[in-house]
């Protein structure tokens, strides 16, 4: 097999010559240009013709994609497979349709897609590149092989959890980052969830939005919103014995909110293995969800249905319904790990697919869609 792979560059030149016709090659560049995937580049060689159908079949990395942080797996010898029966002359289609993503939501698009570059009416190139830079996402998808996977949409504030063939497990909406504290965009591990967790709130938000209330009334505030103060060793602090008189910027401790149904992380936080400290979790303003607009948080991702989710990850059904509204006072937050960690990507989709099957083009709410074009 290995000398064969060493004068594989040679054996394609010569089939190449005989077997391909420009028909073909035709047929590759319109298909792919429908789909998104740029003109294959000339002169044509088999490095270039790999390169093309691994764009073809698993993608680009999507704008604007920070940290990544989930293992990627290309299928290298299919791909290569794949080369060769093109340039041989070989029928490359079903290879090629059984490499590409079997999402129902892919497929869909991609007949849109085609229809669209087709019809007088979908005159709004706009509109066009939306649906490319959508496909492209679903074949980036098609990278991760884990048997389970969290897609939140920031436009279109929802969350699903879809298995390795696309399948939608769960679908809900979810409050993602407002647009002055956006939700990057970025794949992580999902390792962990907290049962009745403490919220150890971040400093910017303690010295720009509480401290200043907090100060006019210290007892009462603090009491009302369930909060204690934490000294940097983590021992709780009598708020008698702090000088509220002193500079906010310079305040020497922390505030951490009890847990509880009125904590502002619920009843159940999902770890994120993360460097922007965002992380999943259940909220005690569950009213948001009916909002149009769920562009509302500090940047963490607010889950309508977190007890279902957690179900879903731990692959058992741990917690019920009443869950959410068990509230057992100064409860201890206790840490479940998953057995196999699960992904979470943060997509910046701008037109997706909808519950009912239906195509939707969402607001940009960052605004990165514009700065793109």
């Amino acid at each position: 097999m290995r000398r064969f792979w060493l004068f594989l560059p040679t054996y394609l030149a010569f089939f190449t010559a005989t077997a391909q016709t420009p028909d073909n090659w035709n047929r590759i560049r319109q298909y792919a240009s429908a789909i998104g995937v740029d003109s294959l580049a000339t002169p044509l060689s088999a490095a270039r013709l790999t390169r093309y159908f691994t764009e073809i079949v698993y993608g680009r990395t999507p704008r604007r994609m920070g940290f990544q942080n989930v293992p990627e797996q290309i299928d290298t010898a299919r791909i290569n497979r794949l080369t060769i029966q093109f340039m041989t002359g070989a029928d490359w289609c079903p290879l090629l349709d059984s490499l590409e993503s079997h999402d129902r939501r892919y497929r869909q698009l991609k007949a849109y897609c085609m229809q669209c570059l087709t019809d007088d009416y979908m005159a709004d190139s706009l509109t066009i590149e939306q649906v490319k830079e959508t496909l492209n996402t679903y074949r980036w998808l098609n990278r991760f092989s884990m048997d389970k996977c969290v897609v939140v949409n920031l436009p279109a504030a929802t969350l699903q959890l879809v298995d390795r063939q696309g399948t939608v497990l769960l679908s809900s909406r979810a409050i993602v980052g407002k647009p002055d504290t956006p939700t990057p965009s970025f794949t992580a591990l999902i390792a962990s969830m907290v049962l009745y967790p403490y919220w150890n709130v971040p400093r910017s938000i303690m010295t720009r939005e509480l401290l200043p209330k907090i100060r006019k009334n210290p007892a009462a505030m603090l009491d009302a919103m369930k909060m204690q103060v934490m000294n940097t060793g983590g021992q709780v602090v009598d708020p008698g014995q702090i000088d509220w008189t002193a500079p906010i910027a310079s305040f020497p401790y922390r505030l951490r909110q009890s847990t509880g149904c009125d904590n502002a992380l619920g009843l159940l936080k999902f770890n994120v293995n993360n460097p922007y400290d965002i992380y999943l979790h259940d909220t005690n303003a569950r009213r948001l969800f009916a909002k149009e607009n769920r562009a509302l948080s500090h940047g963490c991702v607010r889950v309508e249905k977190p007890a279902e989710l957690a179900n879903l990850l731990l692959g058992q059904t741990r917690f019920s319904p009443s869950y959410l509204t068990s509230c057992p006072k100064n409860a201890t937050p206790k840490t479940l790990t998953l057995r196999h960690p699960v992904p979470v990507i943060m997509l910046y989709n701008i037109l997706d697919i909808d519950e009912e099957g239906a195509i939707r083009v969402y607001r940009d709410i960052y605004g990165w869609w514009r700065m793109a074009l």
